[in-house]
Parts: structure tokens; C-alpha cells; sequence
């Protein structure tokens, strides 16, 4: 009737026509005093539910209603159902289902309620395109009916906003239009630069997406709290994408870098071009400095330099000095050429010292990059114009009409500044702020006095082609103290900060890196502090980046062209908590027989704090203990069991082994399987629980390769104690006995006996980074190049030669953290599926089963890669497997050669 009497067909002086379409009108408007109608918009518009948001060009303050908000009202007490019949005629009741419009409907249903159009529900419901799952939507229909209300989807579009508040997902790089609400609750000023503005922002936690899957937020006391930075004005656009892809590129083993600001992702909306970023709940470098007191104990030193000395990691990152899996097109040179103490953001750490802070490199504004050049040892590019105070003599330019012309650079300008920073931050740890300030406002008046008068308020480091004076005599006051309080800043002046502070050549931050944490740790073991972190207390966001972020974040891997030191991974994985055992400068002064450190002497581990302490109590801080007598720590395992511990079997990956706990299949621990073995030995008759699965390994040849290099040093008891478990239960399987191979040396053993092959694992020397890719391939072309043929066994007991006969399958167990040289391990092992393709051998024929230790979460994507990302399961043969070494033992042992126990999905 209304679209026959708005087309004209019909009178509209018609008598019954017009009766009829009053009715109608008349029943909306009761349909809209209803009880059920009231309460809704009651409801909807109580402070309670409208939740604060963002939308608009200039993101203004707006609001938005939560999706769960609004299921927990209409789903409850029949109120849908009471809905409908308020705004529904008897005739169109009966084709209205609520628990349809419950499940496909709810927010569309709430929009035409708010434009006082319910109504329209009984059309609606019958378009798949106008369900929730499609909000927000632009068009109608192309069938749609024709509507004497032409502006029914005009009004809709305008309110369906408020029910579709956009999530925020991590690394996005949308362009939203002005009407979109952001769930952005608060939004807080906190500073300004150039033609940003920096805000504290807090996200809706059902709308917060921007931390990586891996990153985990049990660590994290706001893990809604984010700082978003807003440009505008005429170089926003082209602003905002320097910096966006500045954090795209920097990716350290295909994450971000745990020493940079940790970037969530990016969006446009109107005329404000913004980056969403962590936020540094401790401010930065230069109100850390002012507001914190200096540290007052030799190890609370220890502990500030040892955390500041990682921003270098994020340094080397930048410059592209740090290896992961990219080849050469792929690495970027780049110059951040803006590092300052403001620049230096500092996050809570795990407090087990009022120092243990993490620092972060922040404000990538100014950083640039080009791809790297094989042919350069030092890189160059244009100067950025980057900070004056803490920038390097070749960027500085002193005369007006040069402010304009940009300067051909290297990376060694972050260097310096680096060192001026390191620099200031001595003389805090040294004398505190007042001093800082002085030392700025001498640097200033030396140069007013060399331009007489005519520089005023520069507060740089450098004039004329030298160090400033008082540079030199602030060095030189430190390098004069003898105090056990001033070792490690007079070492680090002397021999990290003043090669940094150089006209000439100056070091790369790699070498930077390993000359300072060399220092640090020399000095935190000669004291037998603990410096480490525990496992469990990381926050891994970055890591990237996060990102993520419950893995831990691990020491950074040399480019294979630098010799790892022993004291260069040794700052990085736990830290046990310090009780009041800190030892007071004021009492401690350099023992004369104290031997000075050298670049080149060897590290003991530090950890059993406990024990640290009772040698400090029986040895005064006079009285230097003599190396070779101070006890060896080693750092405790890590016990399931412990309350230490709790957290990390309780919340993190350990948690989240991959095999599937299906019913029915055997599981054993590496604990159970101990005590089974240990009773074993002593004559007693157990069986091993999931012994059935012994027959698989029978008649196979079992061969472990163990990398023994630096950063498996750590778990040499948890390695040893694997091998000796898995060889003890395998050794009756393999009759010419179990060859154990090693990353690091060609040595090879070959033994039944469980305990021997333990001892021997535990005492080879862990060193250096591996090249997996060449001892694994080596070990495999050993065992493939006998695929087909006979296989001659050695003679037996009595001298007698056996027959030959054809090879036994193989069992290949590694036991390693994936801390390699960047090489792929995937092709090599593509290249024996290929051979055992063509020489028609079985998928069961050869197992590759990569044992994992440690957390650092680019290893286990690595080894995630290597276990399900070389396609092998299109053809049917997939013989690769990862687990963790604390996992189930009959995965480790049948995860590669059974389906049953492999992770991966069919």
C-alpha cells in the first residue's frame, strides 16, 4: 500500500488507504512507548555502557557500546523476544525466530532500535548481507524493497558505528574513514616533537589485538596501555611512513628486536597519521637519571650498566650487524642518528635490585636505510639531521648557511653518540644528577669561551677537531677513582667509552656490545653477583617484538665473522632474587693483589646466589679471593617442581609441549623415566611404562648430534641427562652401539653403555656458534650414501665376518637450542627426502627429531619451520619432529617415524 501510494497510483484521498496507513503509524508509535522499547534506550544510554572511544578526523572524544555489553542485555530475561513484539505486527511475529536474531541479528537489530526503525528486523533477517558478521556495511541490498523512508540506510549507516568499535590487530596498516570509533578508553598528552604528539593511550581489552600471539600478558601489569603518536601538518604523510617502515625493517632473526621500542602497528584516519607503540611506564634515560638516586652499592652498579649496555643490541640491529636467516638482499645498513637520553625509554624490570630496569632505543623519526653493500665495510649515507647536542663531529655544523647541506655519514655517528651517553650516565652512577647538570653546563661555557661568546647554550661534547676539556676532566676524575664502587665505571670509561668518544676511526656496536658486557661480567663474577634474569619473569612483547613478547628474550647472535667471548652470553637469561646482601661502596676499597681484569680471561658462570653470599661473608670485600680458589656457580636447573619456577611450567610454552594428549597413547617425563632407570640399576624389576613402543625402535640405528656450543653451555646437565635417558632405553635396540656426534668438534662416540656416553657429554667443551647446516650434513651424507646398498657389519666376538645385509633404518636425534649460523638446515634435509624418494625407501626408513632447550622464541619458530614448514607432508614424508627436552620421551624417540606422536596436523 505505501509504495503503491508513493508512486501515485493511488489516491491518497482514498478513505481506506489512508486509514491503513495511519494504523501503521500509529502502531510504531505505541510499538515505541513499550515497556520493552524504553528500558533499551534507558539502557543504552547509561554512562555505564556508553564506553569512551575515538572517531573523526581529529579523533575526538565519542563513545561506543561493547559487543559483550550489549549480548549480556538482550540475551537475558527474554528481551529480544520482548523486543520483537513490541515492534512486530501479529502477522509478521510467527517468521521472526529470536534465537536467529540472537545468533545472526544482535547488533543489527540494536541499530534500527536506536533510529526507531525495529520494525524492519522481519526485512532485514532475510538478507545474509545485512547480518552482523558483515557490519559495518556502505550499501543496501540491490533487491531491497522500496521504502516510502528513502533515508533508512542513510540513518542506519550513521548509527550502526556505536556497535562497531574497530579492533585494534597488531601490525596493522589501516586507513579508517572519519565515522569509525576507535576503542581507545583514554588518551592522555604526555609530550611533544616536531610534528608529532605523543599520547598515553588505553585500549578496550576485547578490542586489543595488538600484542604478537606469542607475547603473552601475565608479565605485563598493563597490557592495555600503549603510547599512540600523532602526526599532522604538511610533512605528516611522508613523516609517518619514515618512521612506519623504520620499524618494519628492523627484524632481528625475523622479530622484532627486544632492545627497541616494540611497535603494535599503524593507522590513518582523517589528517592524523599515527603509530601505535609501547609504552615505557618509567619515562625515559633523562627523568630516570633525575628522579632516581644513584646506585649505591657495587652490585646495583653492576646491575644499571649491565641493563644499559642491551640498547647496543638495538643499535647493531639497526646498523644491520646482527645475523639471523635473511640473506645479504634482504639486510638493510641504517643510521637511527637521534640518540639521546630522552630518546632511551626505560621499562620496569623484575626487580630483584632497584636497578634492574630494561632500556629500550625509541624515536626512529630520523632513521634511515639502504641495502646493505658487501663491498663496504662502513656503509655511508646522507646525514639525517639528527640530534646536535649528542651528535658526532662530522654532523655538527657550525656556520648558518650550512645548516642546510646534508653530509655524507657513517654508522660509527651512532656510536658517539652512544658514548655521550654513556658518557653522562657514568657521571650520574659516579656523582649523581647535580653533577650531570654541571657537567652540561661546563661543556656549555667551554664553548661560549671558544667562539667568544658566540655559540650560547650548546652543551656538545666536541670543538675544533677535539674532545672538550671538560669531557677529558670528567673522564679523568673517574679514571682516578680506586674504590671497588668506581671499577667498573672507571673500565668502562676507560676502555668502552673513550674508544666510542674518537675524531677517528671508531668501534661497531658488536664490538661495543662484547667489550662491555666482558667488563660487566667479569667484575659481577668476581664478586660472585647474579646478574641474570629468570626465564619465567620475562615479557617478551617485542620480540617483537615481540614481538611474543611468555618466551625470553636471548643474547644477540653474532654475525659469524665475530668470535664469540664466553662473557658475551652470559648477562642475558635469569636473575635469581637478591635478599638485603649488598655490600656498601663506602666499605669497600681495591685490594692491592687484586689482579687487573684482561680482555681475554675466562668467565664463571654466575648463579646459586646464596652460595655468593655465605663467600662474601667468610671473605670481607678487603680481602680478595684469589681465582682459583673462589667457588664455581653453576645456575640451577629448572625444576617443574619448584615454587621458583612454578610460573614457567604453569603459563608458559613448557605448558604448551605440541604433542597431542590423545587417549590411550604412552607418555613418560624426563623425571619418571629417571627414577625408572635409577631403580633399573639397582636390580629392581619395572616396567617401563610405554614399553610396548620398544618394538618401533628395535632393529634401527640410533645417532645423536649434540651441539655443544656457547649458549648450550647453560643446559649441559639437562643435555647429559637426555642422552644418558634416551640411550639407556635405546641401547638394546642398536646392536653395533649408539654414536653420539658434536656441532663443535669431529669427535664421535660410540658406546651402549648409558653412563658413559652421559659423562662424556657433559664433559666436552661448549664454545662458540655451530654451523648446523655443515655437521648435520655431514653426519646425514655419512648414512644416505649407503641408501640401497649392503652394509658390511664388523666382525664379531669370535673374529667371525657377517654377512651383508641391507642398512638399518635410522633414528637421528639433535639436541640443541637453534642458535646457528645463519644457514638452512631445511635444504639438507629436503635433499634426503629426495634420496630415500629415489631409492624407494619408506618415510618410516629415516626419523629427524630435534630436541629443544631453552625458550628464545626465534628458535622455536626455527624449529617450528623445520618440523612443519618444508612442505614434506604433501608428499607423504615427513620425517622431522620438535619437541621440547622436558617434554614426553616417547615423542622425542618415535615423534619422527610415528604419525601418532607427530604434532603435525593432517
Amino acid at each position: 500500500i505505501l509504495c503503491l501510494l508513493n508512486a501515485g497510483s493511488v489516491s491518497p484521498h482514498n478513505y481506506a488507504i489512508n486509514r491503513l496507513y495511519c494504523a501503521c503509524e500509529m502502531a510504531q508509535s505505541y510499538a515505541q512507548h513499550s515497556d520493552a522499547l524504553q528500558a533499551f534506550h534507558r539502557w543504552r544510554r547509561s554512562p555505564e555502557v556508553q564506553t569512551p572511544g575515538l572517531g573523526g578526523d581529529d579523533l575526538d572524544s565519542t563513545f561506543f557500546i561493547p559487543q559483550s555489553k550489549l549480548e549480556a542485555y538482550l540475551t537475558s530475561n527474554d528481551r529480544v523476544e520482548n523486543l520483537l513484539f513490541a515492534v512486530l505486527n501479529p502477522a509478521e511475529r510467527p517468521a521472526v525466530a529470536a534465537g536467529y536474531i540472537r545468533e545472526h541479528y544482535l547488533r543489527t537489530f540494536a541499530t534500527l532500535l536506536c533510529i526507531n526503525e525495529g520494525h524492519w528486523i522481519y526485512t532485514f533477517q532475510q538478507y545474509r548481507s545485512l547480518r552482523d558478521d558483515k557490519l559495518p556495511y556502505d550499501t543496501e541490498p540491490a533487491d531491497f524493497p522500496y521504502t516510502v523512508n528513502s533515508d533508512l540506510f542513510k540513518k542506519f549507516k550513521a548509527a550502526q558505528w556505536q556497535f562497531c568499535a574497530m579492533a585494534l590487530q597488531y601490525d596493522m596498516k589501516d586507513r579508517f574513514k572519519p565515522e569509525v570509533i576507535l576503542p581507545i578508553t583514554s588518551k592522555t598528552e604526555i609530550g611533544r616533537g616536531g610534528s608529532a604528539t605523543i599520547f598515553q593511550i588505553v585500549v578496550d581489552e576485547a578490542y586489543n589485538f595488538l600484542r604478537p600471539r606469542m607475547a603473552g600478558r601475565l608479565s605485563n601489569p598493563s597490557p592495555n596501555t600503549f603510547v599512540l603518536k600523532t602526526y599532522r601538518g604538511n610533512e605528516a604523510e611522508s613523516n609517518h611512513k619514515i618512521e612506519r617502515d623504520a620499524y618494519g625493517n628492523l627484524r632481528w632473526a625475523g622479530r622484532p628486536s627486544p632492545y627497541i621500542v616494540a611497535f603494535y602497528g599503524s593507522f590513518i584516519q582523517g589528517a592524523s597519521y599515527n603509530l601505535i607503540l609501547e609504552y615505557a611506564d618509567r619515562g625515559n634515560l633523562e627523568t630516570f637519571m633525575r628522579e632516581t638516586p644513584r646506585p649505591e652499592s657495587v652490585e646495583d652498579v653492576l646491575m644499571f650498566f649491565d641493563r644499559l649496555v642491551h640498547i647496543v643490541h638495538g643499535v647493531q640491529c639497526i646498523h644491520g650487524r646482527i645475523s639471523d636467516d635473511r640473506s645479504a638482499s634482504q639486510v638493510l645498513n641504517g643510521w637511527h642518528q637521534d640518540i639521546k637520553p630522552v630518546n632511551i625509554l626505560v621499562f620496569n624490570g623484575h626487580r630483584g635490585s632497584p636497578y634492574d630496569y630494561e632500556f629500550k632505543i625509541a624515536d626512529l623519526g630520523l632513521a634511515h636505510f639502504k641495502p646493505y653493500d658487501s663491498q663496504s665495510h662502513d656503509p655511508s649515507d646522507l646525514d639525517a639531521f639528527g640530534t646536535r647536542a649528542y651528535g658526532a663531529p662530522e654532523t655538527y655544523r657550525c656556520h648558518r648557511d650550512s645548516q642546510s647541506v646534508p653530509l655524507q655519514i657513517t654508522t660509527a655517528v651512532d656510536i658517539w653518540s652512544l658514548g655521550c651517553v654513556f658518557s653522562e650516565a657514568a657521571v650520574w652512577v659516579h656523582d649523581g644528577w647535580s653533577r650531570v647538570k654541571e657537567y652540561r653546563r661546563q661543556r656549555s661555557l667551554e664553548i661560549e669561551r671558544e667562539t667568544k661568546g658566540g655559540t650560547k647554550g650548546e652543551q656538545i661534547f666536541h670543538w675544533d677537531n677535539r674532545i672538550l676539556d671538560t669531557v677529558q676532566k670528567a673522564h679523568q676524575n673517574m679514571l682516578g677513582k680506586t674504590s671497588t664502587s668506581h671499577w667498573v665505571v672507571r673500565e668502562l670509561v676507560g676502555q668502552v667509552i673513550h674508544d666510542m668518544l674518537q675524531y677517528g676511526p671508531r668501534p661497531h656496536a658488536d664490538f661495543v656490545f662484547n667489550k662491555a658486557k666482558r667488563i660487566i661480567n667479569e667484575r659481577a663474577d668476581h664478586f660472585q653477583f647474579c646478574l641474570v634474569r629468570p626465564n619465567w619473569s620475562i615479557d617478551a612483547d617485542n620480540a617483537g617484538a615481540a614481538e611474543l613478547k611468555n618466551s625470553t628474550m636471548d643474547p644477540p647472535q653474532l654475525p659469524p665473522d665475530i668470535t664469540p667471548d664466553s662473557s658475551i652470553w652470559s648477562g642475558e637469561r635469569g636473575r635469581s632474587t637478591l635478599a638485603n646482601t649488598r655490600t656498601t661502596l663506602s666499605d669497600a676499597v681495591v685490594s692491592s693483589d687484586d689482579p687487573p681484569l684482561s680482555p681475554t680471561s675466562s668467565m664463571q658462570s654466575v648463579g646459586n646466589y646464596a652460595s655468593a653470599r655465605l663467600s662474601r661473608e667468610n671473605n670481607p670485600m678487603g680481602a680478595t679471593i684469589p681465582t682459583s680458589t673462589q667457588p664455581r656457580l653453576t645456575t640451577p636447573a629448572h625444576d617443574p617442581s619448584s615454587n621458583a619456577t612454578a610460573s614457567v611450567y604453569a603459563h608458559g610454552r613448557v605448558q604448551q609441549r605440541s604433542y597431542r594428549e590423545q587417549s590411550g597413547r604412552p607418555s613418560l617425563s624426563i623425571e619418571e623415566g629417571q627414577s625408572w632407570k635409577e631403580r633399573k640399576k639397582r636390580g629392581e624389576h619395572l616396567e617401563l611404562p610405554g614399553s610396548e613402543n620398544l618394538a618401533s625402535l628395535n632393529e634401527r640405528d640410533h645417532i645423536f648430534l649434540v651441539d655443544n656450543s656457547e649458549t648450550m653451555k647453560q643446559y649441559r646437565k639437562q643435555i647429559a641427562d637426555v642422552v644418558s635417558l634416551l640411550a639407556y632405553i635405546v641401547k638394546d635396540s642398536d646392536d653395533d652401539g649408539l654414536d653420539i656426534h658434536f656441532t663443535q668438534s669431529t669427535h664421535k662416540i660410540n658406546s651402549k653403555k648409558s653412563t658413559e656416553i652421559s659423562r662424556a657429554v657433559y664433559q666436552q667443551q661448549y664454545l662458540g656458534i655451530p654451523d648446523m647446516r655443515g655437521r648435520l650434513g655431514t653426519i646425514l651424507q655419512e648414512h644416505t650414501s649407503r641408501f640401497g646398498a649392503l652394509v658390511s657389519p664388523s666382525r664379531s666376538r669370535l673374529r667371525r665376518q657377517q654377512s651383508p645385509h641391507p642398512q638399518k633404518r635410522l633414528s637421528f636425534y639433535i639436541l640443541t637450542d637453534a642458535k646457528w649460523q645463519p644457514t638452512d638446515v631445511g635444504e639438507i634435509i629436503k635433499d634426503v627426502v629426495q634420496r630415500m624418494k629415489a631409492n624407494g625407501l619408506p618415510k618410516e626408513h629415516v626419523g629427524i627429531q630435534f630436541i629443544r632447550f631453552g625458550e628464545d622464541q626465534a628458535s622455536v619458530d626455527k624449529l617450528d619451520g623445520l618440523d612443519h614448514g618444508l612442505g614434506l607432508n604433501v608428499e607423504a614424508m615427513d620425517i622431522v619432529d620438535h619437541t621440547y627436552w622436558n617434554g614426553n620421551v616417547w615423542k622425542m624417540l618415535l615423534g619422527a617415524i610415528n604419525d601418532w606422536y607427530d604434532d603435525d596436523p593432517s
